[in-house]
C-alpha cells in the first residue's frame, strides 16, 4: 500500500522478487446487530438513503481495511464516514457497543461466531467454510471490488531463479498439509498456491487497483 501513498527509499518491483504467498486474511464487512442489516444489500440500500449516517472503523488511515471501505463507497456510490483508529483492537472496542457500525478486520470473526456481530460478506474469491451462506463481494454484485490483505515472502532483487523456485516449492508443500491448513483456518487465513510469476502479476494488478481507489477517494497520509 505504501508505494501508492508515500515515496519509498526503494523500488519494490525492482528490489524485491516474490517467492511465495504465505497467507491471505479472510474477513468481510461486519456490522453491529443494532443496524438490523442481514446482507450487504441492506447496508448499501440504507447508506444510499442516509448518506453520512453510517460510520466505519479501520485499523488506520491508508491501511488495507481503510481502502476496503473506500472501494465499496466508490463502487456502490455511497457516503459512509471513515473513522481511523490506532489499530483494529481499538476499532473493535467501538464496534462492539455500536459506537461505529461497520468494520472489516480479521479480529471481528470470533465475535461473529459468538453472535455479537453480523457478517455481511466475504472479501475474497470464495465463501468462508465457517459461513457457507455468506456471499462474496462478487456474488453480492460488486465484482473487482475486493482489496485483498495478503502476505508474501520476498527475496532480494536478482536472487537466482532456481533458488526462488526451490523456496516456493517448499512453502507450497507445507501449505498443503492438513495440519497447517487447520491451524491457518483457525485464525481465518488461507494460502493461495501461486508461482513466483503469478505473484508478480498479482502484485502489479493489486498496486494498480489500489492506486485507482486511492486517487478516486483522494486518500492521503496526514
Amino acid at each position: 500500500m505504501l508505494p501508492n501513498l508515500r515515496k519509498m527509499p526503494y523500488d519494490s518491483l525492482k528490489n524485491l522478487d516474490p517467492v511465495a504467498r504465505v497467507g491471505d486474511l479472510v474477513c468481510g464487512f461486519t456490522v453491529h446487530p443494532s443496524t438490523g442489516f442481514k446482507t450487504l444489500k441492506d447496508l448499501i440500500d440504507y447508506a444510499k438513503k442516509n448518506p453520512g449516517k453510517l460510520s466505519y472503523g479501520s485499523a488506520g488511515l491508508g491501511s488495507s481495511t481503510h481502502l476496503r471501505i473506500e472501494m465499496l463507497k466508490y463502487r456502490a456510490g455511497v457516503d459512509i464516514l471513515h473513522v481511523p483508529y490506532r489499530g483494529s483492537a481499538d476499532a473493535l472496542n467501538d464496534l462492539l457497543p455500536g459506537t461505529v457500525q461497520i468494520m472489516n478486520e480479521i479480529n471481528v470473526i470470533p465475535h461473529v461466531k459468538a453472535g455479537k456481530l453480523t457478517l455481511l460478506n466475504i472479501n475474497g474469491p470464495k465463501r468462508h467454510a465457517d459461513f457457507p451462506d455468506v456471499q462474496t463481494l462478487t456474488e453480492a454484485g460488486y465484482p473487482d471490488s475486493d482489496v485483498p490483505i495478503w502476505y508474501t515472502v520476498y527475496a532480494p532483487g536478482g536472487t537466482p531463479a532456481d533458488i526462488i523456485a526451490k523456496l516456493n516449492a517448499k512453502i507450497v508443500e507445507l501449505a498443503q498439509t492438513d495440519e497447517l491448513k487447520k491451524r491457518l483456518r483457525e485464525i481465518n487465513v488461507e494460502v493461495p498456491l501461486q508461482t513466483p510469476a503469478e505473484i508478480a502479476e498479482f502484485r502489479l494488478m493489486d498496486l494498480k487497483r489500489n492506486a485507482d481507489v486511492i486517487k478516486a477517494a483522494n486518500v492521503k497520509l496526514e
